[in-house]
Formats: structure tokens, sequence, C-alpha cells
């Protein structure tokens, strides 16, 4: 089952380098492995119901030295009208946008901050940098997903 051959170079120097970041906390282990990378430039994809938290990360991740940008999924001004079918109003998430605006900023990794899953996945296909989940949104659990599956 086991196939070493998966793996090329650039995978395993990920995998160095995310065994070398390891440690207790997701924040430091984020802090480790940006800086074992050599990145710089880091990006914060936030859902709009998040971002009384996600300053917090910017913060942090400035406070380690690095230049953050923050963006939330509803400042494009999107409307659920313009892609969505039938008569739904108001304003729209817009993953490809947050996106477009990271990639505009350069950033090295961009971290997925509580997107609904579907838009997740839209903003991880369009982003130029790697993608991590920081928070996952779960309103059923208090985002803390792994209380679900005894249910």
């Amino acid at each position: 089952m086991s196939n070493p051959e998966l793996y090329d170079d650039a995978d395993k120097k990920l995998m160095q380098i995310s065994y070398a970041s390891r440690c207790k906390s997701r924040l430091q282990e984020l802090i480790n492995f940006a800086k074992n990378s050599g990145m710089k430039r880091l990006g914060i994809a936030s859902c709009k119901s998040m971002m009384s938290y996600a300053p917090l990360l910017k913060k942090s991740l400035e406070k380690a030295g690095f230049e953050v940008y923050l963006t939330d999924c509803k400042e494009s001004g999107l409307q659920n009208c313009e892609v969505l079918d039938g008569d739904i109003k108001g304003p729209s998430c817009d993953p490809a946008a947050q996106a477009e605006y990271l990639n505009n900023c350069g950033t090295e990794l961009n971290i997925d901050f509580g997107l609904c899953l579907g838009h997740g996945l839209i903003f991880a296909q369009k982003s130029k940098a790697p993608v991590t989940p920081f928070v996952v949104k779960d309103f059923a659990t208090n985002h803390q997903t792994l209380n679900g599956l005894d249910d």
C-alpha cells in the first residue's frame, strides 16, 4: 500500500517543513510553517460572520512578522441575483473575488477562515497560493466539527 513514488521533491520538501513546524496550537504551527518556508505575505479569506475573529488572527500574524491581507466574503458587493437563479435578494458571498484580491496582493499562503464549504472550494481553486483552513464554520457545533461526529 505504501508508495513513496507518489511524492516528488517539492512534496517531500513541503512534508519536511510541515514536520519541522509541528506545534501544539494551530496558530503556532501556521506561523512556524510560514517562517520555515520563507513566506512573508499571508492572506486571510474570512466569512463575514467570522469578522469579529479574523482581525485577531491578522494581528497575531503581523506580530509574528508577516505582511497580512484580510478580505471578507461580502465586501465585493456582488448580489445573489447576479449569480444565483431565482429571485434571491441580498449580498452574495464572493470567494472568487477574495481569491482575486489576495492573488493581486501577491500572497504566498492563504488561510480559509470559516468560509462555507462550497465557497471554500471555489476560493481554493482560484487562489494562486496554497490554501490552508484555520477555522471551519459549523454553527450546529459552535465551530467544533469533531463534536458532530458522535451524533
